[in-house]
């Protein structure tokens, strides 16, 4: 009787949880149409009232650390209020319901996982994107500089030179050619575009802008010996990271293996397994191992970003 007790209360946490995301999908669902209608009869769409449940609920995005928000800004994650408020719930409501089907160890151990495998999956996306964009860079540099050349001011020459770039330029310098054409500075609009994707060249260029428009001088000479000399640097980061391709391949070996191992022995001796999961010495065990993987995989990427510059 207790243990179909402890199953109803878990598939209500489930189910609460999955309320949450209900209502957020409607919500979201509602506030389309009612933009849509606000359209149809010539009215702005900020006029119309927002029916979402989650309107009234605290703005979560806020206790977000800085770094986390520049990581979810730089993979193209847009993590609304409400969004995150349900996706939080949802994950208490697991946790809740983990927790009283199994053990408490077992869920927070399950949870935390799954938090750090997002997190991984974010931080990739992030990096693959902004890699994508420093590649992109060179071109663009080089079509403002071609602008510049025959006569374009440096506004008209970023605005254009945006429209003629890949999507992934696109994307991230479409705000700030919107704030530039609304009045804001160039200058203050790049660097403030260079501090939320923190992009080397991206400083560079803000750096030459502000350079020329304090002391004056020929801004297309400055683009085009910051374009050779980004050159150079990616040139000499290739040879960097072909010279260290088997630091960063013994770094995935040592971080790979414990799981494997582990994974292997879970099948093979499931009872040995379970001793870490009933037993305290074996949880006291099991937390030391994942806290020393942990931190093993972020000394080893500390050594490897540190052997890439």
């Amino acid at each position: 009787m207790a243990g179909f007790s402890t199953a109803i209360l878990a598939l209500l946490c489930l189910g609460s949880g999955a309320c949450a995301l209900f209502l957020l999908w409607r919500s979201r669902r509602d506030r389309e149409v009612e933009e849509r209608l606000g359209a149809l009869v010539a009215r702005s769409p900020a006029v119309a009232k927002p029916s979402s449940p989650f309107g009234s609920w605290p703005d979560s995005t806020r206790y977000l650390p800085e770094f986390a928000r520049t990581r979810l800004y730089q993979a193209g994650i847009e993590l609304s209020a409400d969004r995150l408020t349900a996706f939080a719930f949802l994950t208490f409501c697991l946790w809740i319901a983990i927790s009283l089907l199994f053990t408490f160890f077992v869920s927070t151990l399950l949870v935390l996982s799954v938090v750090l495998v997002i997190a991984a999956v974010v931080d990739y996306r992030a990096r693959q994107r902004m890699n994508t964009l420093s590649d992109a860079m060179l071109g663009y540099f080089d079509r403002v500089r071609q602008l510049l050349v025959v006569g374009n001011s440096l506004s008209v020459a970023l605005s254009r030179a945006t429209q003629s770039s890949p999507p992934i330029i696109v994307q991230f310098f479409s705000p700030t050619m919107r704030r530039i054409a609304n009045g804001a500075g160039v200058t203050e609009s790049i660097g403030q575009l260079a501090d939320e994707l923190d992009l080397y060249e991206l400083r560079l260029f803000g750096a030459a802008v502000e350079t020329n428009l304090r002391f004056g001088g020929s801004l297309t000479a400055i683009l085009a010996n910051l374009i050779e000399n980004i050159r150079r640097r990616a040139a000499v980061m290739r040879e960097v990271r072909v010279s260290t391709s088997q630091i960063r391949a013994s770094a995935w070996v040592l971080g790979l293996l414990p799981m494997i191992v582990a994974s292997v022995v879970m099948v093979q001796s499931p009872d040995y397994v379970r001793w870490f999961i009933d037993n305290p010495s074996g949880q006291t065990l099991l937390i030391y191992c994942a806290v020393s993987q942990v931190l093993g995989a972020v000394m080893m990427r500390g050594v490897v970003k540190s052997t890439s510059y």
